[in-house]
């Protein structure tokens, strides 16, 4: 059966490949799933991408700790999958250690820096920690500590001919990243006492596209934010059907699901590639736009950020 399904699996990407060369030749930066996302049977082929090993030690490493003005961060690496290895920082309150704690996994954007990335490090990371939340922030494969020859600029030029505009080379890394973002729900509730259903998922950027398909493949996590994402960035050509947030978003309901975009955004485009995205999205999902452009979440959205997770794991 499972044999079977694989051969079913190899002849729909293929069909998506020609779809894709297709679509790319005649609408640009778009393609059919945007329009039509594949049927509930041919989504679930897809999750045989993001098996893994549950029972694969985590090997985990905690680097250095640090504490500063009420949050203890703990620089830590843990083996995701065999021989890879994810580096992330974990936050959580200093004064109380909560047992059963509520949490979330940060995915940051396309710049080098990774989790390490101010924005991060200096606010949403903190913000959240002293809301309440233990947050667990990973580099990307490729990203941060985790940098590899593929990109060594990070120019949008270099990361779009290297990776995201080259559909195996770019699925495989989206297959890395779900696994990644799994094997980190595992963390938090195996080795931080996470409370396993208060657990959500935030994604800022190329980080909240993998996030699309993270939270569409693992039903665990209890929601899922999604921040200046999209289907497209400005500069992609296409992507394969497994590889595409159109084919997921979807499947994140009946979880939350809370999208904050700009209207300004050259990036993450409203009339092309976020609109479009947001109609394929189920209740329960809470859209908010700014007058902005591409950029991390304001003080206002963060401020919404909170009130939303409040709501939403309780």
């Amino acid at each position: 059966m499972k044999c079977s399904r694989r051969i079913v699996l190899l002849l729909l990407l293929a069909g998506g490949t020609m779809a894709l060369t297709a679509t790319a030749q005649t609408q640009g930066a778009a393609d059919t799933w945007l329009a039509r996302p594949v049927d509930d049977q041919t989504f679930r082929t897809y999750l045989d991408f993001f098996t893994y090993d549950k029972k694969l030690p985590f090997d985990l490493r905690v680097i250095d700790t640090e504490e500063r003005e009420g949050v203890r961060k703990e620089h830590l690496s843990f083996q995701s999958t065999r021989g890879v290895r994810v580096f992330a920082s974990f936050y959580r309150p200093v004064a109380t250690i909560f047992r059963q704690s509520p949490a979330v996994i940060l995915l940051h954007g396309g710049g080098p820096g990774g989790k390490d990335n101010p924005a991060i490090t200096q606010i949403i990371g903190p913000l959240l920690t002293r809301a309440g939340w233990n947050v667990l922030a990973i580099d990307m494969q490729h990203f941060g500590e985790r940098s590899t020859d593929l990109l060594t600029t990070f120019t949008e030029p270099e990361k779009h001919e290297r990776l995201y505009n080259q559909p195996p080379a770019y699925l495989a890394w989206v297959t890395q990243t779900v696994k990644d973002v799994s094997r980190s729900l595992d963390l938090l509730v195996e080795q931080r006492d996470a409370d396993p259903k208060r657990i959500a998922l935030i994604g800022q950027s190329r980080g909240a596209i993998a996030a699309t398909i993270a939270g569409g493949a693992d039903s665990r996590l209890a929601a899922v934010a999604l921040l200046y994402g999209g289907h497209f960035d400005a500069l992609e050509r296409g992507h394969l059907p497994a590889a595409c947030p159109a084919n997921y978003i979807g499947h994140i309901s009946p979880r939350p699901l809370l999208m904050i975009n700009g209207t300004r955004d050259t990036d993450m485009i409203k009339e092309t590639s976020v609109e479009p995205l947001q109609r394929l999205a189920k209740q329960p999902k809470q859209i908010l736009w700014a007058e902005t452009g591409h950029q991390g979440p304001s003080e206002e959205q963060r401020s919404s950020l909170l009130r939303w997770l409040q709501e939403n794991l309780k």
